[in-house]
Parts: structure tokens; sequence; C-alpha cells
């Protein structure tokens, strides 16, 4: 049973809160309490999330870093959100303009916004928490970020840096994988390194890991380098670009470096375990806010429209929480969206959230939800199973039918193993009017015993790219590379239980009497997506179930070009119309 979120306040409420009145108590936090909201940033809505703890020892600023390493380094964010908050520091996370869940397209964000942003997320910190010390966190490009917020703000009580790197460097990165997606695409780099970043330069856009970047970002990014800083500072390379880090410490001794080490989490399929490194760094920020005196939060008030967006408790403890997006009018229909195995509710390079908003233009009422250990909702990433997210799913479905005029039709959209949800969801509610299946992992015996080597031959042909490097034979003869996770991305797929198989099975058995139409996209330069769009078809075909398929050329299993995004809107709209 979905959860009555007008009854219940001290659960998630997704609102635009350009200013809050402080003054009026509407509710009060016990022990961590998220609250969710959209933050105004000169006119830009910035979806944010505050862990807060019922005392306040001191307050945490996180900053994520840009484009899809947002995704990898979210996992990591909220967990140390609630370490935190459970040693009385309260923290608060928020998306940059055009990334994930708030306003705007990150190519026509402004090059000032960025900054911008932090500036009025940490305002926003200092109202809610007056009486507490003051701290930022920041990854990856975040974390320079976070030495330029600080530089400027010297009362700050500590800087965390995690991998700190620089703008041009970020950049030079991310150049890179565009030509590793065209080899994988094209078989070959279509543009040299020489030609993207001499269209930067000149002001065009270009498509690097999903998301257009725009010539302003690009020569803004010239500027975001480490600025020397006064306060207390914690940094944690974990390995990679010790120049940056090195370049980020101020003189002994204001700096701490941490010897952790750990995988590049943030460009990393799965979850990684980041313990100690979590470990370390509330240990140090508890240290730094040690002579605070505890003091009670605030009792923030909870705005009660959503022009924008709502975000909702779809279960019970442990929650699993969504968010609505929600047309101008009367819906004409719902549509829950379901993520895949290591992603959140705003979908790879924002797939979700972009298509969401134009489906409500459109007149759907449309559902994104976190499964259980993913995104903002509760729980571990171990208790995930697909069994597991059907449940979660089962909540949302309910929760959405709930808002929409009786009769309203509700198709479920779906990526990778979301799409394996999306056909258990529909065998138990064959009402449901379509199914929108991007890159659908094969289910239960429809699995090719392949699968598995193909991903390895994949895996293998990646390492091999990187053994021909010099740079990459230095780490290994220096003990840098981390073999056994290398040896487990090679032999080690997203393996099933017996009993996960045979429920699976069971699924395909119900489904089969599902009657309505079935959308299946793949990207012609996935590896599984021969495999299982030849299992599906046939399957279909031989159940009667009303179905059509679709190759985009040379896309990847997440479509990360924008021309692939625009033939992937385009097919689903037509079928969703």
């Amino acid at each position: 049973m979905a959860l009555d979120y007008t009854r219940n306040a001290a659960h998630f409420l997704f609102v635009i809160c350009p200013a809050i009145d402080y003054t009026h108590t509407m509710f009060s936090f016990h022990a961590c309490t998220p609250y969710s909201f959209f933050l105004d940033s000169k006119g830009r809505a910035l979806a944010a999330t505050c862990f807060v703890p019922a005392t306040a020892t001191g307050a945490v600023l996180l900053l994520p870093p840009f484009v899809e390493e947002r995704k990898g380094a979210l996992p990591v964010l909220v967990q140390t959100a609630r370490a935190l908050a459970a040693n009385n520091i309260a923290s608060l996370l928020f998306d940059f303009s055009g990334c994930g869940d708030s306003q705007g397209t990150f190519e026509t964000a402004p090059s000032a916004a960025f900054d911008e942003d932090c500036e009025a997320a940490l305002a926003w910190l200092a109202r809610s928490f007056p009486d507490a010390p003051h701290a930022v966190l920041g990854v990856r490009t975040g974390a320079v970020h976070a030495s330029q917020l600080a530089a400027r703000h010297p009362d700050l009580a500590a800087l965390v840096q995690w991998s700190p790197v620089t703008g041009p460097d970020f950049i030079r990165q991310l150049l890179q994988r565009r030509m590793v997606n065209d080899m994988v695409a094209y078989g070959k780099a279509r543009e040299s390194r020489a030609a993207l970043d001499a269209r930067l330069r000149a002001g065009e856009s270009v498509d690097l890991d999903g998301y257009p970047v725009s010539g302003s970002f690009y020569a803004w990014a010239q500027t975001l380098t480490p600025q020397p800083v006064t306060v207390p500072v914690l940094i944690v390379s974990g390995g990679h670009d010790e120049k940056t880090a090195a370049a980020c410490a101020p003189p002994a001794p204001a700096a701490t470096r941490a010897e952790l080490r750990y995988p590049p989490f943030w460009n990393t399929v799965g979850h990684v375990d980041l313990t100690a490194l979590i470990s370390e760094t509330v240990n140090w920020l508890v240290a730094r806010f040690s002579a605070a005196k505890p003091t009670p939060t605030a009792c923030l008030s909870p705005c009660t429209t959503a022009p924008f967006g709502e975000l909702v408790s779809l279960t019970a403890s442990p929650t699993v929480r969504g968010i609505f997006d929600t047309p101008a009018a009367t819906p004409r229909g719902g549509i829950l969206f379901l993520h895949g195995w290591s992603g959140d509710r705003t979908g790879p390079h924002r797939l979700f959230t972009r298509f969401a908003r134009r489906c409500t233009e459109r007149g759907f009422l449309c559902l994104r939800p976190d499964f259980i250990g993913r995104g903002l909702s509760d729980g571990e990433a171990s208790e995930a199973s697909i069994r597991r997210m059907t449940e979660n799913a089962q909540s949302a479905l309910e929760e959405l039918r709930q808002r929409l005029p009786s009769g309203a039709p509700v198709v479920v959209a779906a990526i990778c193993s979301g799409c394996k949800v999306a056909l258990a969801l529909a065998s138990k509610n064959q009402d449901v009017a379509k199914l929108l299946l991007w890159s659908p992992e094969s289910m239960g015996a429809l699995r090719s015993s392949s699968t598995g080597l193909r991903k390895t031959f994949s895996a293998l042909t990646t390492y091999a790219r990187k053994l021909v490097r010099p740079e990459t034979w230095k780490k290994i003869l220096s003990g840098q590379v981390q073999t056994g996770l290398v040896t487990k991305a090679l032999v080690k797929h997203e393996t099933r239980s017996a009993d996960e198989a045979v429920w699976e099975d069971g699924v395909l058995k119900v489904f089969r009497t599902y009657r309505n139409p079935v959308l299946l996209v793949f990207g012609g330069s996935d590896p599984d997506a021969p495999g299982s769009s030849r299992a599906y078809a046939a399957y279909c075909h031989k159940h009667s179930i009303p179905h059509s398929s679709h190759t985009i050329a040379h896309a990847g299993h997440s479509y990360y070009g924008e021309a692939w995004t625009r033939d992937l809107f385009a097919l689903s709209e037509r079928f969703l119309l």
C-alpha cells in the first residue's frame, strides 16, 4: 500500500521552494530525515535533498561531479550523507543546473550557473543551520569546485576533496571516452581529439559522455583549477591523478592526505564497496566538528504545491521513493519508468528525466521510482534483486493509478534489467496498456549461453586497448592496478542464482498471455542486442504477443549520443501516441 504523502509530512516532499519561512513550524525531524525540494538558484530550480539528524554539530555541502560521473558518484554520496547524519552532521546534496532532476538542459546552462548553484546551496545550508559550522565535500570536478568555494568562503570549517580533477583534465578524459565510444560503435574514431577540442574552442557543442557539452562549458571548465585555501583540508586521491591532489593540498598542517585506494567509482558499472572511504571521511569531519555544541535542527516548513515535480514515499521502511512529473492539465494516462540495475530514476545521461518531461508536455503523468538501495531510496545495493525490484514497481504502479482518472491507461517504460521488472509487473497486471522496453536484457530461458562470453570478449577488448599504453604497464608494475577487480570484470558478470533463473522462467510462463503492444528498442553496437532481439521476437511471435522491434544503428546499450537519443525518443513517442 502506498503511503499517503499528504498525511506523512516527515517523508519526502519534492517541490519548488524559492523561499521557505523557517519561523513557522510545520514539523520536526527525528533521527535522519531526508528533506527534498527544489532550491532556487537565480531562477533555476535545483533538485536538492537535505539529510537532517535530530541534532546537528555541523553541516556539509556535497558537490557531485558533472555529466555521467554524477550517476556513478551518487550512491557513495548518499551513503556518506546517511553516515554523517548518524554522527549528528547534516548534509545537503543537489544537482547542478541541467543535471540530474534539476531544471533545464546541460547544453543550455549559462557558464556562470555552476558557481551560482554552489553559492545558492551554501547559502541555503547557512540559513537552515545558522548555529552549526559548515564544510564542503566534492568529488572529481566537484572537489576542485569545492576548493574554489572554500577560497571564497574562508570561514568554512573544513574542505574534503575526493579524487580531484581539474577542468582541463576532465575535458581531456571526456574526449578520450568519446573516441573509445566511437571505436566501439563505428570501428574507428570519426574525429581526432584535436578536432573535437577545436570545435569546442570555437563555441560548438560536442557529444561527450552522453551529454551535449557546449563551448561555454568548455571555456568555463578551463578555469576549474585548484585555489589556495586556508581551511583544514582532507584530500583522498584514491590513487587517481596524484598531481592534481598534490596541487590541491595547502601547506601542512592544514592538509591531511589519506592513503586509501579505490577503483574509479564515478566511471564503474555496478556498485563499489567504499566503506573505508566513507569511514575515513566521516571520522575526519566528526573531529573537525567536535568542539561544536549540538543544536536541535530547524523545523522546516514544507511547501504544499508542486508545479515542477513531487517526490513521494512509495513503501514503508525501507522506504522506496519516486518523483512525479506532472502535466498542466488532467492526465490522459500514466507512464511508470523503471531504471536499470546500477542506475537511478534519472536514467543513463538523464534519459528518463528528459523523456518523462517530454511526455508530461503530451499530457502524461509520469512516475520515476528509485529501486531499493538505489538513488534516494533506503536500503543497501545488496538488498536488490529482480523480484524485490518488482515488488517496488508494484507499489509505484498502485500509487500512479491512484492519481490518474478512472480508466486512464498506464504504460511501463524500462531500460536494461528494468525491462525484466517490467515483464514481471505486466505478467501480474495484464491491463498495463503498453510496454516500452529499451535495451531489454534477456530473461530466464531466453538468455543465451553466449551472453557471458560476449560480455567477457567486450571487456577483454577494452583491457586489450589499455594494455598497449605505456602508462598502463607502469601502473601494473607499481601496483596501482587492482588486478582482482579486473579479473572480476572479465569473468564475473550479472550472474543469477538457480532460484532466480527459475523465478524468471515462471514470469515468462505467465507473461505469454499478455496481449497489449510491446516495443523493443536495441542499440546496434550493444553486444547483447542480437541475442536478446532474436529471443524476444521468437517468444512474442510464438505466444501471439503484439510487438515490434527496432535497432538504432551504431548505438550502444545506453544510447550515449545525442543523435541516438533523438532516434530513441522519436520511436518511443510514436509508439506511445
